[in-house]
């Protein structure tokens, strides 16, 4: 269906005269020319009608790339069970992360308005999934996300309420589970591509509270990213501190060797206590404690239970401590390992200095075996190349894919006969594209002095019509003959049909940023037009009666 025209007359709000400044932020651009709205509820915006054509446009565009490559879309509902989400144990995650919007029913059900839907996924899958010959299986889906965001910023970047596209797939094993991950990389960039987001690369990722597996991070780099990537300056390796193979940077003077416990669940289930000892001046990256040990969820041990399974409490363990701990996996980050001399918790508030790994009077000699536990940083060098060391930049994520693996089918019991007819747990990963956030970021990358600037079939509209001298029906005719036209070759079309002086109008134009805008001039013949190219501002008189094309304006 095409879009039906739009006129600026008629628009919500109204379009003022002198509206924005070409030099404003790209949020307040948006807001100013009316395609979004701050509401009274912190981190949640109205999408009027110029927004919600963006919206809309972006949405078909993500979901069109992962249609073309055998996805099946299907809308599962955003308000799901607590009994649901109780299955894979991520209600008290979330609620005690203070992310999940929850409410209760007039039966008395508690349900929550779901920040992501691996498990309406998963059930949807676990009530039709019978044998291997259902697999693989591929779903998309668009639907608004809410998200208790504890200090929403930047607009739509980072909101209570925001629309996503995901998709999630289901396969007999990891060997084509990673075949489904190439598919959901590819068509995300394929998506991010057609939404004139051509800055994109991808990155290795920690997959936070979705997934316990490797994920890849879609990213554009913009100083108005919400977070920060590491690139090395040598060989351009790049992605999330958490993951980056990193070296320490060098030890400050008197280095201060900490030790902090964790809790390990491995994929059978079982749970066992483990400790990292790292520099003081470094962070642990839970990610890569889980690469290392193969766990499937890393969390901090909690501190109460610190004096039964290790004697002391927080702040004043020390490696030894752990290394004489019954049934404690003892860990060392490099950044320790690597330490000649060093200092440690005196098991008080003060600390021993001049402790040896080889031992130093009451300490027995320590072999640490050191690993890569901690977060990059800026000065860390780069365990790829070791030669360059990483700097942070601010980059925008656009796209996530995630390497699901069994951590969601296993708990929520989806289960299909393999050709030996035994019950076998499917793979799952997923991806996510945000489309809201994507709106803001395309907006802010292709802007230039004068306004916005909308790649073809993202904005809008594609055809700003500027009909100078508007005041007379002719004129408004003409514009009204051309529009049905486009409209009718599948050009969206928006059309300036104030009675306003030209130079305004043509402002407008600049500033709104649709790919063309088209000039018609009483002072021309009905047939004749302008054409100008809002990327370029070439522009080029065209006869009407000589645009064959489909679409006349791909070419311009």
């Amino acid at each position: 269906m095409n879009d039906v025209p739009l006129y600026s007359s008629s628009l919500w709000p109204p379009v003022r005269p002198r509206t924005g400044d070409a030099s404003a932020s790209t949020l307040d651009l948006l807001q100013t020319l009316g395609l979004i709205a701050r509401t009274d509820a912190t981190g949640v915006h109205t999408l009027l009608p110029l927004g919600l054509r963006v919206h809309d446009r972006l949405t078909s565009i993500a979901r069109r790339a992962f249609e073309e490559r055998g996805a099946l879309s299907f809308a599962p509902p955003t308000l799901q069970s607590r009994t649901l989400w109780e299955q894979t144990g991520r209600w008290d995650v979330y609620r005690r992360e203070g992310a999940l919007l929850t409410t209760t029913s007039s039966s008395g059900e508690e349900m929550c308005l779901a920040p992501t839907s691996e498990e309406i996924a998963a059930a949807t899958v676990r009530d039709h999934l019978r044998s291997h010959r259902d697999l693989p299986v591929r779903l998309s889906l668009s639907t608004a996300k809410f998200r208790d965001e504890l200090s929403p910023r930047g607009g739509l970047m980072r909101g209570r309420e925001f629309t996503m596209a995901d998709a999630y797939t289901f396969d007999t094993g990891p060997n084509t589970m990673r075949e489904s991950v190439d598919f959901l990389n590819d068509a995300c960039t394929a998506a991010l591509t057609g939404m004139g987001l051509t800055g994109t690369f991808t990155a290795a990722a920690d997959g936070g509270s979705i997934s316990a597996g490797p994920s890849t991070e879609h990213l554009v780099l913009a100083d108005s990213g919400q977070g920060t990537i590491v690139a090395c300056t040598h060989c351009g390796n790049r992605g999330d501190g958490a993951v980056v193979a990193a070296v320490p940077p060098p030890p400050g003077p008197n280095p201060v060797v900490n030790v902090i416990a964790f809790t390990l669940t491995g994929p059978d289930g079982t749970i066992r206590t483990a400790t990292v000892a790292i520099r003081s001046d470094l962070h642990v990256s839970a990610r890569k404690i889980a690469t290392v040990t193969g766990a499937t969820c890393v969390d901090l041990l909690d501190p109460d239970h610190l004096p039964n399974q290790l004697g002391k409490k927080a702040g004043t363990l020390t490696p030894w401590d752990a290394a004489d701990a019954p049934a404690v996996l003892p860990l060392y980050d490099l950044s320790a390992a690597e330490l000649e001399t060093f200092a440690i918790s005196d098991g008080n508030t003060g600390l021993r200095t001049g402790v040896r790994w080889s031992g130093t009077r009451d300490l027995p000699a320590l072999h640490p075996g050191g690993a890569d536990l901690h977060h990059a940083a800026q000065g860390s060098a780069c365990g790829v190349c070791r030669q360059g060391r990483y700097s942070p930049l601010r980059a925008i994520e656009v796209a996530h894919v995630f390497e699901l693996g069994t951590q969601y089918a296993t708990p929520m019991n989806l289960r299909y006969s393999d050709p030996d007819g035994q019950p076998t747990t499917p793979w799952m990963a997923c991806s996510g594209i945000g489309i809201t956030r994507c709106l803001q970021t395309a907006a802010e990358l292709n802007r230039d002095r004068h306004g916005l600037r909308w790649t073809p079939g993202t904005g809008p509209a594609d055809v700003h019509i500027v009909v100078l001298r508007a005041d007379q029906s002719e004129m408004r005719d003409r514009a009204d003959r051309l529009a049905r036209d486009l409209t009718a070759r599948q050009v969206s079309v928006l059309v300036d049909d104030r009675p306003l002086p030209a130079g305004d109008k043509l402002r407008y134009a600049r500033l709104l940023g649709l790919p063309h805008a088209v000039v018609l001039s009483a002072d021309h013949p009905d047939t004749e037009i302008e054409v100008i190219a809002r990327a370029t501002g070439r522009a080029t008189r065209t006869d009407l009666s000589h645009m064959t094309d489909q679409n006349p304006f791909t070419h311009t």
